[in-house]
């Protein structure tokens, strides 16, 4: 089983707050969505599951996202997804 507990922590998403090291993420408007998510996420090793839950202005949202070990090893580090330094 995995474990979802991280959904459960306020923790803005990485474009509005940066997150060191995560590379990659997916907001839901249900944490029910977002739990579901989990199912299909294969990692690598040095990587792991992060995430939260936050709101915007338009309603409460969740989040779950990818955290590497070594950035280095990520690649491209140009294509972590996010586009300036606060994800603008």
């Amino acid at each position: 089983m995995i474990n979802d507990s991280f959904l459960d922590e306020a923790r803005e998403v990485p474009s509005t707050t940066p997150m060191e090291r995560v590379v990659a993420w997916s907001v839901f408007r249900s944490r029910e969505d977002a739990r579901k998510l989990l199912e299909h996420v294969y990692l690598a090793p040095g990587q792991s599951l992060v995430g939260g839950h936050g709101r915007d202005s338009v309603a409460p949202y969740w989040w779950v996202g990818v955290q590497v070990q070594d950035i280095s090893q990520w690649g491209n580090v140009t294509a972590v997804h996010k586009h300036g330094r606060l994800g603008d």
